[in-house]
């Protein structure tokens, strides 16, 4: 596969996670190849080379970079942990939606501060913001798939009262629970 050296480098340049793992760059000043979202600083354009594989880059005699692992699959290595993070306390405040921010991140094994550092650098919301959103997007699709009462539609998704349900739902859908219900009937 014939890679274009000009939009390599721009994604190097700009360490664009969607070319992780499509091409990796070999320092030709160092002998060291990695991964277009390595933290290390970006070389000038002259001494990059460029490879479609992490193995032809190893042919060619570089060597892989400690940093961002490129022999590791992409995921894998040490760069990808606030991802890999972020990720995983998605699909638990999707699994659960009542947890509160301390005790998310006691489960993921990290202090709150990492945890919220972590989402907002991902996913660019809080962990409250992103429970939030979670416990909305449950409610309305019991709103509109069952015939629940809306008192244990509120409490099946993670909130406390019926009146703090409504105000949130009301605050980020700009409308109420029962006009949802009714929209969808």
């Amino acid at each position: 596969m014939k890679l274009d050296a000009d939009i390599c480098y721009r994604a190097l340049a700009d360490k664009d996670r969607r070319f992780d793992g499509k091409f990796f760059v070999g320092v030709k000043s160092t002998h060291i190849f990695c991964r277009p979202i390595c933290p290390a600083r970006t070389p000038r354009r002259d001494r990059c080379e460029f490879f479609a594989t992490a193995q032809a880059a190893a042919n060619a005699g570089f060597r892989p970079c400690l940093r961002c692992r490129p022999e590791l699959a992409p995921g894998n290595s040490s760069v990808d942990a606030m991802s890999r993070l972020a990720a995983r306390a998605s699909a638990l405040l999707d699994r659960n939606c009542g947890l509160d921010v301390e005790a998310l991140a006691q489960r993921l094994g990290v202090t709150s501060r990492h945890l919220r550092r972590a989402l907002r650098d991902e996913l660019g919301l809080t962990p409250t913001q992103l429970r939030q959103q979670r416990r909305i997007a449950s409610a309305k699709r019991m709103l509109t798939e069952t015939q629940l009462p809306l008192t244990r539609i509120a409490f099946a998704s993670g909130f406390s009262s019926l009146r703090r349900f409504n105000a949130v739902f009301r605050e980020v859908e700009g409308r109420a629970p029962s006009a949802i219900r009714r929209a969808s009937a």
